[in-house]
């Protein structure tokens, strides 16, 4: 579950007539629970102190019953952006009495799984109903209007950029807007009746990031955050190295793992990192790093020792922001690259971690996310999908990360 940092509201609880069974049931003369806040929840009646050492961030949405007046006030539930709760303890409507002293353990959260189901459905990433994409115009006027949509109207300008600057010089379109190079790509190649998806590196690159902006777009256009993170990737053209933070945070997710993604700390309404949420009160930092040396259409040569190299200097490079106070993930985005490096760098990921990984104790892991298409039998569909690669440290103190739908352990 996707539990994304969280602002409560923190208007006062509503006392209601009981309608349905409430979560808990008081006994008189005592409060339901002892918290660790510094506030009171009383009955509206004024004869009951419900909830001792009141904190509203540690009850969410929990119906509470007097004991004397059974009137049952409900807490506020969750609003808007701030701090995830990490150790969340869903309740089913049980009316159930807790034991006398009944205390709320530290950094533990109550929530009504009304309230959990309605936090599933806005932070949990959704996701395309098929793997398959078809490059057909009506598929592609679709990702289009996304593009114009969400750049406030400049598809036409990027568009026009790009068909001038490819005139001049093929490819140079690519640096100055990657998508709307890919459209433009895509249009031209749809139009011919023997191109296909995978006919060159130009169509199996533009079906790429067309592909991945879909995904990007299915998975998190429903989150709260996504104008932030759109902005993001807005600000890359929209290319893979700018989608990949979002693909990671979704393999994660889907395995198991809670994230969080953190509001940007200078301001510029750009989402950047995410945070897996690791206990009550521990954050794991998922970062992810251009590692665009070998990318199409450049594509320099690579020894195996070289590419060691450039795995140390990404870790030396992140420092900044995974270090000992803050520990975390790296994970490199190569961008498009022929296969044929995938396992390789894994294997310098692993290489260097073993003979490296003492210096960066902080690092828990480190991964490759790859946008990949693989053909089909038919010549403008292809099936789209994330490689994602992770590497544990093994010197790194001991930290679970749900990979794959397994737990993968890095032990000290």
């Amino acid at each position: 579950m996707v539990l994304q940092p969280v602002q409560l509201d923190v208007t006062r609880a509503v006392s209601t007539p009981m309608e349905r069974a409430p979560h808990f049931v008081q006994a008189a003369g005592r409060p339901i629970f002892i918290g660790h806040g510094t506030g009171v929840l009383n009955c509206r009646c004024g004869q009951s102190e419900l909830v001792r050492g009141y904190d509203p961030k540690n009850f969410l949405a929990v119906d509470l019953q007097c004991a004397t007046c059974g009137a049952v006030t409900t807490t506020p539930g969750l609003l808007a952006l701030n701090n995830p709760p990490a150790s969340v303890v869903p309740l089913e409507r049980t009316a159930e009495t807790p034991p006398e002293g009944a205390t709320l353990l530290a950094g533990h959260v109550l929530a009504g799984r009304e309230e959990l189901d309605r936090l599933m459905h806005i932070y949990q990433p959704g996701g395309p109903a098929s793997d398959f994409v078809s490059i057909t115009g009506e598929w592609l006027d679709s990702v289009a209007a996304d593009y114009d949509r969400l750049t406030n109207g400049l598809l036409e300008t990027h568009l026009s950029e790009v068909a001038a600057a490819e005139a001049t010089k093929p490819l140079s379109g690519l640096a100055k807007y990657k998508l709307a190079w890919a459209l433009h790509t895509l249009r031209a190649g749809i139009a011919d009746p023997d191109w296909a998806c995978w006919s060159s590196s130009e169509a199996s690159v533009a079906t790429t990031l067309a592909a991945a902006f879909r995904y990007f777009t299915a998975c998190w256009s429903h989150h709260p955050l996504f104008p932030e993170m759109a902005a993001a990737a807005a600000d890359t053209g929209y290319s893979l190295h700018g989608l990949a933070l979002f693909a990671t945070a979704k393999v994660l997710s889907d395995s198991g793992n809670r994230i969080a993604f953190l509001p940007a700390r200078d301001g510029s309404g750009r989402v950047k990192d995410f945070a897996i949420a690791m206990g009550p009160t521990d954050r794991l930092t998922c970062i992810v790093d251009v590692f665009d040396r070998y990318e199409w259409p450049v594509q320099r040569g690579w020894t195996f020792p070289e590419l060691c190299s450039a795995v140390q200097e990404r870790l030396l490079a992140s420092k900044a922001r995974i270090n000992p106070r803050h520990p975390g993930m790296i994970v490199l985005s190569p961008g498009p690259v022929q296969e044929t490096i995938e396992q390789p760098l894994v294997d310098a990921i692993a290489a260097t971690l073993h003979t490296q990984g003492r210096r960066y104790r902080h690092v828990s892991a480190m991964s490759v996310i790859l946008a990949k298409v693989a053909p089909t039998q038919e010549r403008n569909t292809v099936r789209f999908g994330y490689s994602f690669l992770p590497i544990a440290n093994p010197r790194h103190a001991a930290v679970t990360v749900q990979i794959g739908g397994k737990a993968e352990a890095a032990t000290a």
